[in-house]
């Protein structure tokens, strides 16, 4: 096996056709399909199913997937990584985040990455932060944005920020209950509340849980769904009170729609990390944005878009200068 035939198996994939695959590289179709069988024969195994719609991978063509990305991706950045920082970054960056987080950090990061490093392209994707951590994990994305650090084995984690969650609703569902008068509560009243948050398993629903039962209390939500989009949609509606990031409620909140409440007796925080993995090489390019990247969280802390607080102490990343 060699480099061009995983560069061969990787666009098939990719492409989910060989003639697609073939237009992509400027090969023919027959010596692309020659190609792939000549690799199959060679490893004993079937890597793709074939049918009319196309073609997918086999469990074994799966695992040949995940070595064929690490060393494409390694291979088109060699000339970098031997040069060292003296060469200017370049090449594609897959980072990962949470969607809320994307909503504040993903414009500035690229418009920063587009003048400082020109040759570099980055790719964001987005996912709750569980999926996000398992892509890292795989190796499927370069550096990320995650909240849980609940397994951090094989990966390099910085404390960038620590978000506070809140209660939230609209004016009309609080007038309903003479003790949210006040902008602070005790975290055991949301039990008698109706709440629309996060169903079992959700990183969020998991930090509500368990601050609940530090006061021995426990939740029984009216409504359970795992997009933040649609829970701000169910408390607008009147459904119910969400509990949420204060980031992906500030502006709403500033702009009177909804009314929120902060724990003064425990207060739920998520805390936000930088995240790369320790297992891989991380590539020139994938430096210089997680670099950029913690920079500009920082900066949206301080200048007060991100509604939320920088740690105390902090070990700062020093990936690319």
């Amino acid at each position: 096996m060699n480099l061009r035939q995983l560069r061969y198996f990787h666009q098939v994939v990719t492409s989910g056709s060989f003639s697609k695959a073939a237009t992509e590289l400027h090969v023919a179709q027959p010596a692309l399909s020659q190609h792939v069988r000549h690799m199959e024969q060679e490893l004993g195994v079937s890597l793709l199913f074939r049918n009319a719609q196309g073609v997918t991978p086999t469990e074994a063509g799966a695992r040949l997937m995940i070595h064929a990305k690490r060393i494409l991706g390694e291979f088109a950045e060699l000339n970098d990584s031997v040069r060292g920082q003296a060469s200017a970054p370049r090449g594609e960056v897959l980072f990962g985040m949470p969607g809320t987080v994307g909503e504040t950090l993903a414009a500035p990061l690229i418009e920063a990455a587009k003048l400082k490093y020109p040759q570099v392209r980055i790719r964001i994707v987005e996912a709750m932060s569980g999926y996000v951590l398992d892509w890292l994990k795989r190796g499927d994305i370069d550096v990320a944005i995650i909240y849980s650090t609940s397994d951090p084995r094989g990966l390099q984690v910085h404390h960038a920020l620590s978000e506070e969650i809140c209660l939230f609703a609209t004016s009309e569902v609080a007038d309903r209950f003479p003790n949210l008068q006040e902008p602070v509560i005790d975290l055991a009243h949301i039990s008698s509340l109706p709440l629309v948050v996060p169903g079992p398993g959700h990183g969020l629903r998991n930090l509500i849980d368990d601050a609940a039962q530090s006061v021995q209390a426990s939740i029984t939500p009216e409504i359970e769904i795992d997009s933040y989009n649609q829970i701000k949609k169910l408390v607008t509606r009147g459904l119910g009170f969400g509990l949420l990031p204060r980031m992906a409620i500030e502006k709403e909140t500033r702009a009177g729609q909804f009314r929120s409440w902060t724990f003064a007796d425990t207060p739920i925080t998520r805390k936000v990390y930088l995240a790369y993995s320790t297992e891989r090489p991380l590539l020139n390019a994938p430096r210089a944005v997680a670099q950029l990247s913690w920079e500009i969280l920082r900066k949206l802390v301080a200048d007060g878009e991100w509604a939320a607080k920088l740690p105390a102490q902090v070990q700062h990343p020093q990936l690319y200068q």
